[in-house]
C-alpha cells in the first residue's frame, strides 16, 4: 500500500472540513419526463468520521506524464488515498474506460466517481464499478450524488448541445444550448445555466436560461451584452456577470432587482477577460481578471456591492477559493521565474513560496474550508506535495494529484 511519507500535522485532522430540446419554460421536469429506475447502489462501508481523500493518477516510473505522448494507452493507475493510505488502485486509460484527465475525477462522500468517453459512448463509474454506459459522447462538466441517485451535466463532444441526466437517462437533451458554468445545488434545488442563439434574419439573438428545481427560467441579459461570463443562483438569488457595450467601465454584476458595474481604479487601459461568481455560504464574491495592453494580467475580487480587492500584480493566479465566512485563498505564480505561491487566511493572509517544480493541475486539487487551506501540487520528478496552510507532506508517485476532499 502506498502511504504518504510524512505524517499530517495535527491541524489537518482537527476542526477542518472540506469542504435539448429545451423543456417548455415553467413546467416541472417530472411532469414531462418519466423517472427511470435507480441502479443498485455501490456497496459502501459505513463511516461516521471525516477523512482526507486524495485522487491521483500514477504513471510508470520514468514516464513523462506532462507530455503524455501515450495518452490513453499508457499503463496508468487511478489511486484513491484516505488519510494517507492508498485504499483504491484501478487501471486507468481507454481500455479501462477511466479517464486520466482531472476534470473526469469527482470525490463525493468518500467515493471516487470517474467519467470517460471516446466520443461515441460515455461511461460513468464509482470506485471502478460501472454505473452507467450510454450512447453518445459527452464531456461531463458536473456530477452530483443525492439520495443514492447520480445527476450529470455533459456537453456534447461532437457538435453543439448538452444533456442533463438522472441515473444515466436524459431529462433534457438540448442540441443547441451552450453550458455556462457547472452543475450545483442551491437550497435543495439542482441548478445549471445555458445559452442559445437564434437567427432572426440578419441578426442573432442570444437568450440565457437558468434551470433550477425542475424548471427553466429565462435570465434577463441586455441586448448589447458582448460577453456573458457566468450565471449562478446563490441562496435563491440569480446572479449574472457580463460585459455591456454601453457601459465600458467594467464587467456588470446583475440580479433580478438591479445591476452594478464592477470596475477597478486604473489609469491604464484594461480589458476584462473573465468574471466568475464565487459562492460564500449565503453570500457571493466575484473573481475576475483584466488584461493590460502589454498582455499582463491583474486579478481582482469584488463583493456584491462592487467593493474590490486587488492581488499583487507580480502574481498570476491559477485559482481563487472562498469559504462560507468569505475568507479567501489562492494558488498563484510569480511572473519572474514561475515560483508557485500559496496565499491563505492563516496568520493574517500568509504567503508561502513553494518553488517552481510544482504546479496546481486542477482547481479541484485545492480547497479552503473553515479557514484552512489544502493545496495538492504536482511535481514532475516523481514527487507530489500536499500543503495544509503552508505545512508540506510528500506523496511519492509519478503523476498528478487531481482532487482533494475532506469529508
Amino acid at each position: 500500500m502506498k502511504k504518504i511519507l510524512l505524517f499530517f500535522a495535527a491541524a489537518l485532522l482537527a476542526g477542518c472540513v472540506w469542504m435539448e430540446n429545451p423543456v417548455t419554460l415553467g413546467k416541472a421536469r417530472k411532469d414531462i419526463y418519466p423517472q427511470p429506475e435507480r441502479p443498485e447502489p455501490v456497496t459502501e462501508v459505513p463511516d461516521t468520521g471525516r477523512h482526507l481523500y486524495i485522487a491521483a493518477v500514477e504513471y510508470p516510473e520514468g514516464y513523462d506524464w506532462v507530455r503524455d505522448t501515450a495518452r490513453g494507452t499508457v499503463d496508468a493507475r487511478m489511486l484513491l488515498f484516505k488519510d494517507g493510505e492508498c485504499v483504491l488502485s484501478l487501471p486507468a486509460g481507454d481500455r479501462a474506460r477511466i479517464g486520466t484527465d482531472p476534470d473526469t475525477h469527482h470525490l463525493i462522500g468518500g467515493n471516487l466517481y470517474t467519467t470517460w468517453s471516446d466520443g461515441k459512448r460515455t461511461c460513468i463509474k464509482c470506485n471502478g464499478e460501472d454505473l452507467f454506459d450510454y450512447e453518445g459522447g459527452e464531456s461531463i462538466t458536473g456530477l452530483l450524488v443525492r439520495d443514492g441517485a447520480v445527476w450529470t451535466l455533459g456537453a456534447k463532444i461532437r457538435g453543439q448541445g448538452y444533456a442533463f441526466r438522472y441515473n444515466g437517462a436524459a431529462l433534457s437533451d438540448n442540441p443547441q444550448g451552450t453550458l455556462i458554468g457547472s452543475l450545483y445545488e442551491d437550497r435543495g434545488d439542482i441548478c445549471y445555466a445555458y445559452g442559445i442563439s437564434i437567427q432572426a434574419g440578419n441578426y442573432t439573438i442570444h437568450k440565457y436560461f437558468l434551470a433550477d428545481g425542475g424548471e427553466e427560467k429565462e435570465v434577463s441579459i441586455p441586448g448589447d451584452a458582448t460577453a456573458v461570463f457566468d450565471i449562478r443562483r446563490v441562496n435563491g438569488v440569480t446572479y449574472a456577470t457580463y460585459l455591456q457595450k454601453s457601459i465600458p467601465t467594467g464587467p456588470i454584476l446583475s440580479t433580478e432587482s438591479g445591476s452594478r458595474s464592477l470596475g477597478v481604479k486604473e489609469t491604464k487601459a484594461l480589458y476584462p477577460s473573465w468574471c466568475e461568481i464565487l459562492p460564500c455560504g449565503d453570500d457571493i464574491l466575484v473573481k475576475g481578471w483584466y488584461t493590460y495592453g502589454d498582455n499582463s494580467t491583474k486579478y481582482v475580487l469584488w463583493d456584491r456591492e462592487g467593493v474590490s480587492r486587488s492581488f499583487p500584480t507580480r502574481m498570476t493566479f491559477s485559482e481563487i477559493y472562498a469559504d462560507e465566512q468569505r475568507r479567501i485563498a489562492a494558488v498563484g505564480m510569480l511572473k519572474d521565474g514561475g515560483t508557485v505561491v500559496l496565499f491563505y487566511p492563516a496568520k493574517n493572509y500568509a504567503q508561502h513560496y513553494v518553488g517552481s517544480e510544482f504546479r496546481l493541475i486542477s482547481g479541484k486539487a485545492a480547497c479552503l474550508v473553515d479557514g484552512t487551506f489544502y493545496a495538492c501540487l504536482s511535481g514532475t520528478e516523481g514527487m507530489d506535495r500536499i500543503w495544509v496552510d503552508g505545512t508540506p507532506t510528500d506523496l511519492a508517485i509519478n503523476g498528478p494529484v487531481t482532487a482533494i476532499a475532506y469529508q
